[in-house]
């Protein structure tokens, strides 16, 4: 398999001589290598969604991601950032919050359009996808027309990451912070992104109201609570499925360990799905 990417990367042009390319695992889906070319390093990361390679030039040029050395329909190469993501690193979860969320901000203040966030389509295609029994899909399908009817909203809406783990946020040697991975970015309300950083961190409720401050503070941006909560109900939903679904594909533990945590947050746990 690796003989077969690193002879795609050498076809590229931005590269003259490919000498190696390592897997890098610390994600959970994509498929990221480190390249040595060129004598330097690159990161490599094969595209699934057509938004990504767009939205890192725009996030490039604002010095909020790595630099962008080349992207087609298939491959985006960036500049290899030697440095630690932001859930290894040995900071309080308090600073982690401050550090994610301008960095969120800033993201959302992008010119940008990626796609549209329509709930019910996300869900239709999660429940779809994974081997559930026709009585577990029924079920599954009137929780997420439950979780999807109040989230209709077309206000605050920005260039949401979709995503912003703190696994997602690199600190270089230099001590910049860089956000990374636009794979699930949306066009979307403030507050789905907001409930989505909080639910796939697995941030305590007691930290929402300063999650909110400061993301106030930073963006000028008034939220709606009431909405957050409701995308944060479907977050943990959504979560959980993409996390069972991995499970079934990989039998890794670990995806199930997540799913059962997600689900658990959806208020739904005494519903055995799972």
């Amino acid at each position: 398999m690796l003989e077969i990417i690193l002879l795609q990367l050498s076809k590229l042009r931005c590269f003259n001589h490919v000498e190696t390319v390592v897997p890098i695992i610390s994600g959970l889906s994509s498929q990221c290598y480190q390249v040595h070319a060129d004598n330097n390093f690159f990161f490599a990361k094969q595209l699934t969604t057509k938004n990504e390679a767009a939205l890192s030039v725009n996030a490039a040029l604002r010095n909020i991601s790595p630099k962008v050395i080349y992207h087609d329909q298939h491959w985006l190469i960036t500049q290899f950032i030697d440095g630690e993501n932001l859930s290894n690193c040995l900071q309080s979860i308090d600073e982690k919050i401050l550090i994610a969320i301008k960095l969120m901000s800033q993201c959302h203040q992008l010119e940008a359009a990626p796609t549209e966030l329509l709930p019910k389509e996300i869900t239709d295609e999660l429940i779809h996808k994974i081997h559930f029994s026709s009585s577990q899909q029924t079920e599954l399908q009137q929780i997420a027309n439950q979780l999807t009817s109040p989230l209709i909203q077309t206000t605050n809406l920005v260039c949401c990451h979709g995503d912003l783990n703190f696994s997602n946020i690199l600190f270089s040697l230099k001590d910049d912070t860089l956000l990374v991975d636009y794979e699930c970015a949306y066009t979307a309300p403030a507050e789905y992104d907001l409930a989505m950083f909080i639910a796939v961190n697995g941030l305590p409720k007691d930290k929402i109201t300063a999650i909110i401050d400061r993301y106030k503070l930073l963006s000028g941006i008034n939220i709606n609570i009431t909405l957050l909560h409701h995308y944060l109900l479907f977050c943990h939903f959504i979560n959980s499925l993409w996390y069972i679904e991995m499970y079934h594909k990989t039998g890794l533990s670990k995806f199930e360990l997540l799913a059962k945590q997600q689900w658990k947050q959806t208020n739904l746990h005494s519903k055995k799905i799972f």
